[in-house]
């Protein structure tokens, strides 16, 4: 059964063994832009530490009822005078990884950036080759605006995106339609 979820400030204490194989495990980071593989425990504590003065508001994913970690996000690159931001996610717990639980993940991550940091817009890349992702987008409101060559950062490889966007009115307008498709889910308050 499809549990619900919430995000909280992710904080020192949930730099765990866990947390430690799922940004080695490469089946999760796959189409993450998190650098260098076999990080260690200082790693991951000198990101949470720097993450505010970088910029980046990081959030711990956890099940509402059995209060598991399952996974982080992120929203960063917020430019203010152009009210626009990006998201990045993960669920590292494997169990979770299909269901609504992406798409939760980013309803909730645009519901800060959107309502409760006052910004208008969402922009971010997509891999070509990652559908499943794509359509987890595509679902949350995304639109695919033009396909653009980059290079990964890191293997260096040029790789097919899509870049992005989603709007706070187009978002407010999806999230009428997902309500009425899972109202348990996709609320405001």
């Amino acid at each position: 059964m499809q549990e619900k979820i919430y995000l909280r400030p992710l904080c020192l204490s949930d730099i765990n063994k866990k947390y430690l194989t799922w940004v080695n495990d490469p089946s999760v980071t796959e189409y993450l832009e998190i650098g260098k593989q076999s990080l260690k425990h200082n790693d991951l504590v000198k990101y949470i530490e720097d993450a505010p003065k970088n910029g980046r508001h990081n959030f711990a994913i956890i099940t509402k009822n059995s209060k598991l970690h399952i996974g982080n996000g992120s929203i960063y690159s917020i430019v203010p005078e152009k009210s626009k931001f990006e998201i990045g996610y993960f669920i590292g717990e494997k169990f979770f990884w299909g269901g609504l639980y992406s798409s939760l993940v980013i309803f909730n991550l645009l519901k800060i950036g959107f309502m409760n940091m006052g910004l208008k817009k969402c922009v971010g890349y997509i891999n070509e080759t990652h559908i499943k992702a794509r359509m987890t987008n595509k679902f949350s409101g995304y639109k695919e605006i033009k396909k653009i060559n980059k290079v990964n950062r890191k293997n260096k490889k040029k790789i097919n995106v899509f870049e992005i966007e989603i709007t706070k009115k187009n978002w407010l307008k999806n999230i009428e339609k997902l309500h009425k498709l899972h109202p348990g889910f996709f609320f405001m308050m």
